[in-house]
C-alpha cells in the first residue's frame, strides 16, 4: 500500500491518486516560491541534492531562489523513481517525454499531470496487487486511454515513460522491503 506521496515525504491518503499534485499545489497559492528548505522539508531531501540536480539541468534553475511549482514537481518526479534507476537515466527519461527542461513549448504533458498520471498507475498497481510487467503494462494503457498528446508518438512515448517510471518506483519499493527483511535476519 503506498503510505507516502511518491516523491515526497507526506502521507498519501485515499482520493490522492486521482490529481495527486493537487494536494501540493496549494502551498503555492500562499507563497511566491518555495525556499530550498520547504522543498527539502516537502521531499526529504538534502539541500546538497536539490542544487546539484539544478546545476546538472536536470531541474530549470529557481527564479530568485524561489522554487515553483514546474521546479518542485521535477523534483518530485526525479526523487520517485531515483531508488532503482541510475540517476543519470532519469533526465533522459524526461527529456524522452517533454525535451528541453526549460522548454514547455516541446512537452507531451505537463510535469504536474505527469505526476498525476504516475501516481494514478501506482495506485492502481497496489490495487491489483502487482508487480508484473505485463499488467502493469495494461494499467498504463488504461490510465492513458483518453490521453492525447501534441504529436503523432506522443502517447506512446508516454507509455514508454511511465512504465520505466513505474517499474523504477515499484523496484526500488521492493528493494526496500528486501533490505528490511534481510536487516531482520541479520540481527
Amino acid at each position: 500500500m503506498i503510505k507516502l506521496l511518491p516523491g515526497t515525504v507526506l502521507e498519501f491518503k485515499d482520493g490522492m491518486q486521482d490529481n495527486a499534485f493537487s494536494y501540493i499545489e496549494p502551498v503555492f497559492a500562499l507563497t511566491k516560491g518555495l525556499s530550498l528548505s520547504q522543498v527539502r522539508d516537502i521531499t526529504g531531501l538534502e539541500s546538497s541534492t536539490i542544487q546539484n540536480w539544478v546545476k546538472r539541468g536536470w531541474v530549470a534553475r529557481p527564479v530568485e531562489k524561489r522554487y515553483q511549482k514546474m521546479h518542485l514537481i521535477r523534483i518530485i518526479l526525479i526523487n520517485s523513481i531515483r531508488g532503482a534507476i541510475m540517476l543519470e537515466r532519469i533526465p533522459k527519461i524526461m527529456e524522452y517525454i517533454n525535451g528541453i527542461v526549460e522548454d514547455e513549448s516541446d512537452d507531451i504533458i505537463t510535469d504536474s499531470e505527469l505526476y498525476n498520471k504516475f501516481c494514478k498507475i501506482i495506485y492502481e498497481c497496489d490495487k491489483a496487487k502487482t508487480v508484473d510487467a505485463d499488467e502493469i503494462k495494461n494499467i498504463v494503457s488504461a490510465v492513458l486511454c483518453d490521453y492525447t498528446g501534441p504529436f503523432e508518438d506522443s502517447k506512446q512515448r508516454l507509455q514508454n515513460a511511465l512504465l520505466i517510471m513505474v517499474l523504477a518506483f515499484l523496484s526500488a519499493r521492493l528493494k526496500e522491503e528486501t533490505d528490511n527483511a534481510f536487516a531482520k535476519i541479520s540481527e
